[in-house]
């Protein structure tokens, strides 16, 4: 497949075996950050089959994921609560949309795919859908952590064994893998350690008003984690 056009078999290894209990504490990490109460319309950006827009909805929250992917979308749909609503739509085009959310959330990794420009570019999209005093949750790979791993390894997730091969060109990652019983896939995408981010989320007129790693506000982003979450704030 093209690079960044995820398959089945992706989904099916990273993504369903991923537990309800860590699905809910991140999406905890979200309610503390931006309560229901006065956070209740949520724009989900590359929600894929709909993890966290089920469990925001299931909160309280009134939700739009979008996506570029058409079959996780149709996943999401078979499960989704009422609160929770679905639209095809690439993150390149949420200037397209005519609604203002009170909180915008981009997670698991789901940013940096395109050049500079356009990552900046997507950047400022997301902030521009905000009403005045929301909040743009972001969660994000920490390069400085990233730069740590073996360029060759081979690991079991989800039940098969993944053959993975990274390579870099400057700060852009990119990962093949290899699926036993067949199947492919490639992501590249642009990788940001913490203070290039806080910089480029200034230069989207977004305030950095926390950051922290695996979803815990105590936890400085650095090296030693592979995750790392940004809560923004348009500047005045």
């Amino acid at each position: 497949m093209p690079a960044n056009e995820l398959s089945r078999e992706w989904y099916e290894t990273f993504l369903d075996p991923i537990p309800a209990e860590l699905t809910e504490s991140e999406v905890a990490w979200i309610e503390r950050q931006a309560p229901p109460g006065q956070f209740p319309r949520v724009l989900d950006v590359c929600c894929g089959p709909g993890r966290h827009t089920a469990a925001l909805a299931l909160r309280g929250y009134q939700v739009l994921g979008v996506d570029a992917n058409g079959d996780a979308l149709a996943r999401a749909v078979l499960s989704a609560p009422r609160a929770a609503a679905f639209r095809r739509l690439d993150m390149r085009s949420l200037d397209s949309l005519a609604e203002s959310f009170d909180l915008v959330t981009n997670l698991w990794h789901s940013f940096g795919y395109f050049d500079d420009a356009g990552n900046a570019d997507v950047l400022r999209q997301m902030g521009a859908r905000l009403r005045v005093g929301g909040r743009l949750l972001i969660d994000l790979y920490n390069r400085d952590h990233i730069a740590t791993l073996p360029l060759v390894e081979s690991y079991e997730r989800g039940g098969r064994r993944v053959a993975s091969r990274r390579s870099w060109d400057g700060p852009r990652h990119r990962v093949e893998l290899e699926y036993e019983g067949g199947g492919r896939d490639e992501v590249e995408f642009r990788l940001y350690d913490p203070a290039e981010f806080a910089a480029l989320a200034r230069g989207a007129g977004l305030g950095p008003k926390l950051a922290c790693a695996w979803f815990r506000e105590s936890l400085v982003p650095s090296a030693e984690h592979a995750r790392m979450q940004f809560v923004l704030a348009p500047e005045p």
